[in-house]
């Protein structure tokens, strides 16, 4: 796989579609892997350029022991799009990857499209707090695989469990053959509960589609309704099931709702 270097660090990225297309840009959130957007990929580069990469700490990109903020992913983020002649992108930002989105959004307007932010929140409260915490001491206690299998039934849920098995289980196992160490994986969970760009998300000026499930209980739609609220003229479009990974276990309805917005 392709990688680049972005300061201290080499990011391993992917890409599909038409080089000569527009872009769009997949963020994924705390498990930090591109091939989280394999339901995404075949559908969106039949007209588009896509992009992901897996976030330092994850994958195949560089384990360093630094670096575990929102804002430094950010950076990475545009260090791919700098390396492969995108000057602006679409950008899709999962969990994890919309708080990245939002750093982007805020800090790098110029460098973003349209913003779609998927399952994803604004700043930890009381309820995030908790939730991750939790799948701290499960690291701490268990170990790393434990970490990985415990993440999956908040993630994935239970019909990614029934359903799509096979691809659940693919996925635990291509985290499980990359993990970074404990201490970095605590950093990565860190990162996520000192994100807090709340009393700036009024200021993003973007075309904006926030998604959310009914069904999703680590990133309650509470969380969708409240940054809807806060970006002028977004667009809240809430799916029936699909959990944590809408996107991955409700496919059909996520591309859908991300094509009619992207035609637009």
């Amino acid at each position: 796989m392709p990688r680049i270097k972005a300061g201290d660090v080499h990011i391993n990225y992917i890409e599909a579609g038409d080089a000569g297309a527009e872009t769009i840009l997949f963020i994924p959130g705390l498990i930090g892997l591109s091939k989280m957007w394999e339901f995404q990929f075949p559908h969106f580069s039949k007209c588009y350029r896509c992009i992901s990469f897996d976030h330092r700490g994850s994958g195949e990109s560089d384990k360093v022991k630094v670096g575990y903020t929102t804002a430094q992913i950010a950076l990475d983020a545009l260090a791919v799009l700098d390396h492969l002649g995108v000057e602006r992108a679409h950008v899709v930002g999962a969990s994890t990857g919309g708080c990245i989105l939002q750093n982007l959004a805020l800090d790098y307007p110029d460098r973003v499209g349209l913003a779609i932010f998927t399952n994803t929140w604004t700043a930890a409260d009381e309820y995030m707090k908790r939730l991750q915490v939790t799948r701290r001491r499960i690291l701490e206690s268990y170990g790393q695989e434990a970490y990985v299998e415990v993440s999956s039934i908040w993630t994935g849920g239970p019909t990614m469990f029934r359903n799509d098995l096979e691809k659940m289980l693919e996925l635990e196992k291509r985290q499980k053959e990359t993990i970074a160490g404990t201490d970095i994986l605590l950093a990565r969970i860190d990162m996520t509960l000192a994100h807090d760009r709340l009393s700036e998300i009024p200021d993003i000026d973007k075309k904006a589609l926030i998604i959310a499930a009914r069904d999703d209980s680590l990133t309650p739609p509470y969380y969708a309704e409240d940054l809807n609220a806060m970006i002028k003229g977004s667009r809240l479009h809430l799916l029936d099931y699909g959990g944590h990974n809408s996107y991955r276990r409700n496919p059909e309805a996520w591309n859908s709702a991300v094509d009619a917005f992207l035609s637009e």
